[in-house]
């Protein structure tokens, strides 16, 4: 009786292993008709298609300036307005391009900057509704504020998403918002 419950066991299991073979498939059938469309779904999440952003605008910053701070427009108030943006929920982030940055290899870098060599800063601000740029010096010995040569916005709408916060935006190189945004 052992034997017999072996030997069934055995052809059992040889007739699953070699009942299977490959074969070649056989025709395909022909295509039924096309369904009913379905229910529009939920719309996703707030894309990128908001984001605001400047061509590089040159400097504005006079040559022959011997004021220790100086600022120029980038953004108007009606350009601002037309844009219908929120200032209060919004994030602006304003990158200055121009000379590479001593024992670096950068060019575009965000603003707050602060170039120690001839003790300048540069920052921007709303003033009046308008984006501007500003220049502030510490000393009377450069007040021509030619560092960089080009200036450019970004602005990021309170209800873009993109899976970032406003504090991240900040912390992000320039490059890494033109990828995140897929900004030109």
């Amino acid at each position: 009786m052992k034997n017999l419950v072996k030997c069934l066991i055995i052809v059992t299991i040889s007739l699953f292993i070699f009942s299977c073979s490959d074969g070649e498939d056989g025709a395909v059938g022909l295509a039924g008709q096309d369904g009913i469309d379905g229910v529009d779904g939920v719309d996703g999440d707030t894309g990128t298609a908001n984001v605001i952003y400047s061509d590089w605008i040159p400097n504005g910053f006079s040559d022959s300036s011997t004021l220790n701070s100086q600022s120029f427009q980038i953004a108007t108030a009606d350009e601002i307005t037309n844009m219908g943006i929120d200032l209060n929920t919004s994030h602006i982030q304003v990158f200055a391009r121009g000379q590479v940055i001593p024992d670096t290899s950068v060019e575009v870098v965000a603003l707050p900057f602060e170039y120690r060599f001839e003790e300048q800063l540069y920052t921007y601000g709303i003033s009046n509704n308008s984006l501007r740029v500003f220049g502030l010096v510490r000393n009377d010995n450069s007040t021509d504020f030619d560092f960089f040569e080009e200036y450019r916005y970004i602005i990021i709408p309170g209800g873009v998403a993109a899976g970032r916060s406003a504090a991240d935006y900040k912390n992000m190189s320039y490059e890494e918002i033109v990828d995140l945004f897929n900004i030109k």
